[in-house]
């Protein structure tokens, strides 16, 4: 095991390694780096960064879709003392919101970007956050010069993991080298990664699961690790597990609803698979659902793939990653109790004879150097099997945030992490219940519903403190169902609209598509006028309003006026149409106000590069959000 202290000291001790990262792009694009090239380019892009004005300790922001790109300049940062800040890249409007929000947090902040994510970006007028201290990929025609190294010290800061979805005002936690390096330790000692093993994820690398676990944990250990672009996997999850037997995959990964997109998408036979070499599946980022575990195991059973291999984790950005993990080889273990025994303080009851059940997954025990505990409101500790706040501490947990004094102070003065969870422990390990705060897990992002109440305050035109955004699970309890609550006193008369207004704020503005938008004659509040969310959210899973959403459908799936004109609008239509299963659909109906999200645009944009090879941007299709435009612009050439 590497007795390196420093990233920087990791990559520059394989200055002699064969093995090294392998990059899968599109369909037929693959690009293998071994670690040794790695730090020849990390040396040259820190020369060039360098003599566009970067030194230690500035911070530099990488906004990227590519890859390799982002491989490079994070290595490129480790050796010259350069603090990383790693954003999920996207040309919503929200990714470019929280781009600029995050920027203004630093006096001086640089960006590494594309031209295309720019161009989006300076569009909106924000481009004079950053200046002149702009560096574009397709500037830089080679790596060349000296660069200056700089030895960093264990206690320096490594990187800063802004908190995924909270767009108003993001968490910046600053994680030191010592802390990384602790938690890369306690991940390879429990899950036995040895050196037989090889790595493959298609997770972004602004995610901590995507750059930690499966780039970071993988080249520490100097093993062969396969990074596949993640917009392969959202367009055809099957490359996924084909990639997986093509280069003889042992750790995969994924967030739960990746395995969901992959049992409702693929269509191949699994016994056209062999996945006998996968030895650990991760699942983590978000809830962890047995049901799902069970089918993708059930599924994949022809392909050789071992249902004990699931090994369903918890973690987080304050514990550079890893806080519990099972044994290895242990499936995923759950048990079912009470539903309407969790709050905190509530003994877990078995759900045996009780009307209302949940199926929890054990998310196993504590990793070396970390430390969980269970307490009340007032930090007193719980005994085992009771539900309360899940605390971390260790030598893998954050100090602190960036300029955040309110997250700071969250802190205990022993360094004890309140990780915004609730759960419990037994003799099995750890089980999480649900958020103490609210919080939306979708597409494996994490959403703060107060964010998206917002941005539908200001794109929606909906009145200020009228509108509620709820998480609820769904009935299999497979992931979230994402609620929109509007007061409105008239029932469904004239909500038609609205409704619709609110889908296409939430498609075009977030990738989100809203499970069902209702209206209610009043928010739930307590008596100092916080709004209570959970009360909405319990009265929809209890069936209160199965009516009003049953009365809603026909008016707000009613298809538009327009019959399609020519050939180019049949294609688009019969397109979309399976997109939208069971509608129909006009040629001057908005894609957006139907409710589109970021896996049906790629869907959509999937069948049309099919059939009109290299006529269509994705991003095409927030200027052209109908089939009668869409086709006036593929017709134009």
């Amino acid at each position: 095991m590497s007795k390196a202290r420093t990233l920087g000291e990791v990559l520059s001790g394989l200055d002699e390694a064969s093995r090294g990262v392998r990059f899968l792009q599109g369909e037929a694009r693959e690009t293998f780096i071994s670690y040794a090239d790695l730090l020849v380019r990390a040396r040259g892009l820190l020369a060039v960064l360098q003599r566009r004005g970067l030194k230690p300790g500035d911070p530099l922001l990488l906004f990227l879709r590519n890859n390799v790109a982002f491989v490079d300049v994070f290595w490129a940062c480790q050796l010259g003392g350069l603090v990383p800040v790693p954003l999920s890249a996207g040309v919503h409007s929200e990714y470019l919101h929280k781009l600029e929000t995050v920027a203004r947090k630093f006096d001086t902040p640089f960006l590494f970007t594309q031209r295309d994510l720019w161009q989006r970006f300076s569009g909106r007028g924000a481009a004079r956050v950053f200046g002149e201290r702009v560096c574009l990929l397709e500037t830089i025609a080679q790596f060349e010069g000296e660069a200056v190294m700089h030895r960093a010290r264990p206690e320096d800061t490594a990187l800063i993991q802004f908190s995924s979805g909270s767009t108003s005002e993001p968490k910046g936690v600053i994680l030191s080298h010592a802390n990384l390096i602790a938690n890369i330790r306690a991940i390879n000692e429990a899950a036995g990664i040895g050196p037989g093993d090889v790595t493959l994820s298609w997770m972004p690398l602004s995610h901590d699961m995507g750059l930690i676990g499966f780039h970071l944990v993988p080249l520490y250990g100097a093993l062969d690790q396969v990074l596949m672009d993640t917009e392969s996997f959202l367009r055809q999850p099957l490359r996924w597990l084909q990639a997986a037997e093509g280069y003889r995959a042992s750790l995969l990964c994924s967030p739960n609803f990746g395995y969901q997109h992959y049992l409702k998408s693929a269509t191949q036979p699994a016994g056209d698979l062999d996945l006998g070499r996968v030895r650990l599946i991760f699942n983590g980022a978000e809830p962890v659902s047995a049901a799902v575990c069970r089918e993708f195991a059930e599924r994949l059973e022809p392909a050789g793939l071992d249902a004990k291999a699931f090994y369903p984790v918890y973690g987080m950005a304050e514990a550079s990653l890893a806080v519990t993990f099972p044994a290895p080889h242990s499936g995923a273990q759950s048990i079912t109790v009470a539903a309407d025994r969790l709050s905190v303080g509530d003994a877990v009851t078995a759900g045996s004879g009780q009307r209302r059940t949940l199926e929890l997954v054990c998310l196993g025990k504590p990793v070396s150097g970390c430390e969980v505990r269970i307490c009340d409101a007032a930090g007193a500790v719980l005994p085992p099997g009771t539900v309360g706040h899940i605390q971390i501490r260790g030598d893998n947990v954050t100090h602190g945030y960036y300029r955040c004094p309110e997250c700071d102070r969250a802190l205990s003065a022993d360094g004890w992490v309140d990780s915004g969870d609730l759960g419990f422990m037994d003799s099995d390990g750890l089980y999480v219940t649900g958020r103490a705060k609210d919080i939306l897990f979708v597409n494996g992002q994490n959403w703060y519903p107060q964010d998206v109440e917002q941005l539908l305050q200001h794109t929606a035109q909906l009145e200020t403190g009228k509108v509620a955004v709820v998480a609820a699970r769904n009935q299999a309890n497979t992931g979230d169902l994402l609620l929109v609550f509007v007061q409105h006193r008239r029932g469904v008369d004239g909500f038609a609209e609205t409704a619709q207004r609110v889908q296409r704020a939430l498609s075009e503005h977030a990738g989100l598509h809203a499970d069902a938008v209702l209206p209610v004659p009043s928010l739930p509040r307590t008596t100092s006028g916080k709004l209570q969310r959970y009360r909405l959210a319990q009265a929809f899973a209890r069936g209160e309003y199965d009516v009003l959403v049953a009365s809603l459908q026909a008016l707000i799936v009613s298809p538009g006026s327009a019959a399609v004109q020519n050939d180019i609008e049949r294609q688009l239509q019969d397109i979309c149409q399976r997109v939208f299963a069971g509608r129909s659909m006009a040629r001057d109906q908005n894609l957006f106000e139907l409710g589109a999200d970021s896996l049906m645009l790629v869907k959509i944009h999937e069948d049309i590069e099919a059939r009109f090879p290299g006529k269509v941007e994705i991003t095409d299709l927030f200027d052209y959000p109908t089939i009668a435009a869409l086709a006036a612009y593929l017709a134009r050439d």
